[in-house]
């Protein structure tokens, strides 16, 4: 697919914590951007049906799904993907990886 520059107006201190974010993630702020503006953007597949089914396909967020099955917050949605024979959906790559990092400052620290 052919790319096209852009030009984006941003905060200089948004655009400096971003750049050390994707260097320390070893990725860019263009890989960053690029992302995020597929994920919001991208159309699904299909409609699964209720929130539940749509959080767990990954087509809502969690917010949203909170939101539309009416329960109090995520312990509760997460109580109710079980009762439904649900699972919560997978975490993006990105995701997981600030997890790791996250976990692997944690234990240094300790």
């Amino acid at each position: 697919m052919p790319t096209r520059n852009t030009t984006l107006n941003l905060p200089e201190s948004l655009i400096v914590r971003t750049k050390a974010y994707a260097a320390a993630q070893g990725t860019t702020m263009t890989a960053i951007v690029r992302a995020h503006l597929e994920a919001v953007t991208a159309e699904p597949e299909r409609l699964a049906g209720g929130p539940l089914q749509d959080y767990a396909a990954g087509i809502i967020g969690r917010d949203e799904a909170i939101r539309r099955a009416d329960v109090r917050d995520y312990a509760a949605l997460l109580v109710a993907l079980g009762d439904a024979g649900l699972v919560p959906p997978r975490p993006s790559e990105h995701e997981v990886e600030n997890e790791a990092i996250t976990f692997a400052r944690i234990f240094a620290s300790a």
